[in-house]
């Protein structure tokens, strides 16, 4: 904030690329242009990208290393050791870190050693307008993807830098909490489970920065992730606005480009992905990146993320009216749409490329957990 206590209001550019900038310096925009993409050039930066990228991304193989140093001890002849260690972890593990205030691991979640990864996917981010730091804040993100590679934009400290004095937790599905190894990065991440209850709670803490980061489309975004189409698909839901004006909070719409170049995927028809989907709550798809892994493809574009001007919600409202929330989606998904017209060439995208709305045809989990039993105050 100024020396006034207004809130400047300059466009940000952090870079990780030379190319398919959306502001260059002395283009009359004003922008307040970082550039980040110098970088070492020899190959064992390369190598450096491509093994952390690995490790990063292949989390839901945690797991793995987790076993083998719990067994360790067993191997060697210290058995006590490894039933100390399974001890600690099953009280680590239910903890139910995930639906309380989250375990954020600062010293992991802003290491510079996510700029590896932020140079191998050359990101850019756009911030249009500054916030204040003393309101809550809904960062609402289009489109999903496959595996969210815009949320590395904001690791290393970046977030931070663009929204200084800002807390965020980020909602992610249930699932991610019941594996082992996975767990712990998400939480570390800032991660909490994506129940709305979990949301008014961190909302209600006496955190007055701490505000949510949400992807509205969910996994049904997954499916509509094509490399070669030009057409970008979202899938639009009104739970999380009829939160934000029951607490509050201003909506930030945010929106991802290159998100759909960083993978091949195979097609697998509809209602085998469909019967998974509604049964167990997990999305079936076959999909690979580079050297036949999840370490992402590197797009000719890269990957932007662009954060646009919040939708001021000025005070809590107990029961929000049916057109009120109607009115606040249209404004939301009207700046989604404002958001990818005004960018899509300066990252790449063919003037004809489409922006695609599909309404959400089931109710979210998430709210449908949402009962006034399950919020309490922290």
């Amino acid at each position: 904030m100024t020396s006034d206590g207004k809130v400047p209001n300059k466009i940000l550019q952090l870079s990780f690329r030379s190319h398919h900038n959306a502001y260059k310096n002395g283009d009359g925009s004003g922008a307040e242009i970082h550039d980040f993409s110098s970088k070492p050039t020899g190959s064992w930066y390369k190598w450096c990208q491509i093994l952390f990228g690995l490790v990063v991304i292949h989390y839901f193989l945690w797991f793995i290393p987790l076993c083998l140093i719990i067994y360790l001890p067993y191997w060697l002849g210290y058995p006590f050791i490894s039933g100390m260690l399974i001890g600690w972890y099953t009280v680590t593990y239910f903890t139910k870190d995930e639906i309380r205030l989250g375990r954020q691991w600062e010293l992991f979640r802003s290491n510079r050693l996510w700029k590896l990864l932020q140079h191998y996917i050359e990101i850019e981010i756009i911030r249009e307008v500054s916030l204040d730091p003393t309101r809550k804040y809904f960062f609402a993100h289009h489109p999903h993807g496959i595996l969210i590679l815009t949320r590395i934009a904001s690791y290393g400290g970046i977030f931070e830098n663009l929204f200084p004095g800002v807390e965020v937790r980020g909602l992610a599905a249930t699932p991610m909490f019941n594996l082992p190894g996975c767990r712990e990065v998400c939480l570390w991440l800032g991660g909490v489970r994506a129940d709305k209850f979990v949301g008014v709670n961190l909302l209600r803490t006496k955190n007055p920065n701490l505000s949510l980061y949400v992807f509205p489309g969910g996994s049904d975004e997954i499916f509509e992730t094509e490399k070669e189409s030009k057409e970008t698909v979202i899938i639009s839901r009104k739970g999380f606005i009829r939160l934000a004006l029951e607490e509050g909070a201003d909506i930030v719409p945010s929106f991802g480009f290159g998100e759909k170049d960083a993978y091949h995927k195979l097609t697998i028809p509809k209602f085998i992905t469909n019967f998974c989907l509604k049964n167990f709550k997990m999305p079936i798809i076959i999909f690979w990146g580079k050297f036949l892994t999840l370490l992402p493809l590197q797009g000719e574009r890269g990957i932007s993320v662009v954060y646009g001007q919040p939708i001021r919600i000025e005070k809590p409202m107990a029961q929000p009216s049916d057109e009120l929330v109607d009115e606040i989606y249209v404004k939301y998904y009207d700046e989604i749409r404002n958001l990818f017209e005004k960018y899509k060439t300066k990252y790449g995208y063919d003037e004809s490329e489409k922006l695609i709305i599909k309404e959400a045809r089931t109710k979210s989990k998430s709210a449908q957990n949402g009962s006034a039993q399950h919020v309490k105050e922290n």
